[in-house]
């Protein structure tokens, strides 16, 4: 993914810690969120913004926040719902030109993520547009998208396993600080699997049947074809631990899923339907410890069942993926570890957790055309890409010993 220079800063989970509390489904409370002086507010927002929880903030504890913060959050609302009604036009183009051309596809979470993830679909940030297409139409789709001006942002871009690089339009847009510009433009992922088992290292049964099973769903006035229910919550929560163990999970991502689970504990219609697998009771657990969500009782088995060393690394690392930034970790691997069968694989596992040789694309101001890169702004890319990858070296650096104490704390 290319970023701006603000989206790569950390997150401080310490100063978060109020809105974990107040975001809670159950036994939550406002009064540490209340407690935050007026000095803090700015930095706590830019990290609320990174997130993707601001929006979830302002809509369910407006009353708990200063009248300053209620305004900013009102403004942040208003253009995230202009650029909603852009995100709608985005898909109606790229359904358009899929359509005329007899290619079919499936929309991936985004959109298609209202009513059981959100309660407002003009509330939910939302940066990139997902698209599945089968192989075997794969290379048509990205034809028919380059006619809309997408293109790859980078030629180089071999990081992502399950997509195609991440396509842009050069307009010319550049980062301004703002989360919730109505200018920004958004990003279009061409997906051609639903699970990469050789980079994860273990598979994810019936996955192949998602396509078969999709429906055509009302969005927003667009009739777009989409994962049924019951699969797009397997795919949410497949995209979840896939995130959670590659080291940047979004809280964002945990809060909406424990939306869904929250409103759909008590559809027993639903939940009949389906069959949790490890990996998304992994999600849900992880869901139920974040933000204190109720789950259907089919749900809650499925949680009940994880094994001993996945219960105990929840017991003892919970929190671990929001403190990552302040306190480097990898607790993940030891996660990850317990899905993963056969000492081959675990080994190889390990190696490339602890030393990556692929790495994060970055790219400053990305949606330039060619012809307005000028000379210092090739050397500001050249800076800041090497200041994130040192950073991102160090980082890795500083995991080791505390993962090494907590391996030896988890195999106990």
């Amino acid at each position: 993914m290319f970023y701006a220079a603000s989206w790569t800063a950390g997150v401080d989970a310490m100063r978060l810690l109020p809105v974990f509390r107040a975001l809670r489904f159950h036994k939550g409370s406002t009064a540490e969120l209340e407690a935050v002086q007026a000095s803090e507010w700015p930095q706590l927002l830019r990290s609320t913004d990174r997130e993707g929880i601001t929006l979830a903030l302002g809509a369910r504890c407006r009353g708990s926040l200063p009248r300053q913060v209620q305004a900013r959050i009102d403004r942040n609302m208003v253009n995230n719902a202009k650029r909603h009604v852009r995100l709608i036009e985005a898909h109606r183009e790229i359904a358009f030109v899929l359509e005329r051309r007899g290619i079919e596809f499936a929309v991936l979470k985004g959109l298609s993520q209202w009513p059981y993830y959100t309660e407002n679909p003009q509330q939910r940030p939302q940066y990139d547009i997902d698209i599945y297409c089968p192989r075997q139409s794969l290379h048509a789709a990205l034809a028919a998208v380059r006619t809309l001006g997408y293109e790859a942002w980078h030629d180089r871009d071999s990081h992502a396993a399950d997509h195609l690089p991440v396509m842009i339009r050069k307009t010319g847009w550049t980062w301004r600080d703002d989360y919730y510009d109505p200018d920004m433009p958004p990003a279009l992922e061409l997906h051609f699997r639903f699970w990469d088992q050789d980079t994860e290292r273990f598979d994810v049964a019936d996955v192949g049947q998602f396509w078969k099973r999709r429906v055509v769903r009302n969005v927003g006035g667009l009739l777009l074809p989409t994962l049924s229910l019951t699969d797009g919550l397997s795919y949410s929560a497949m995209h979840l631990v896939r995130h959670l163990f590659r080291g940047n999970l979004r809280i964002q991502h945990v809060y909406e899923l424990a939306h869904f689970l929250e409103r759909s504990a008590s559809d027993d219609a639903l939940w009949s339907a389906c069959h949790p697998m490890p990996l998304e009771a992994i999600a849900f657990r992880l869901a139920r410890e974040w933000f204190g969500c109720q789950m259907n009782p089919a749900a809650s088995d499925a949680v009940a069942q994880l094994s001993p060393l996945i219960k105990r690394w929840f017991d003892l690392f919970a929190f671990s993926p929001a403190t990552a930034i302040d306190q480097p970790n990898k607790n993940e691997l030891w996660l990850h570890l317990c899905l993963v069968s056969g000492t081959r694989q675990r080994c190889g596992l390990a190696r490339s957790r602890l030393f990556p040789v692929q790495r994060t694309r970055v790219l400053l101001d990305a949606h330039l055309p060619p012809a307005q890169i000028s000379l210092p702004l090739r050397l500001r890319r050249i800076f800041y890409e090497g200041r994130f990858i040192a950073g991102r070296a160090v980082h890795h650096l500083r995991t080791m010993i505390p993962m090494v104490i907590s391996g030896l704390r988890w195999w106990r």
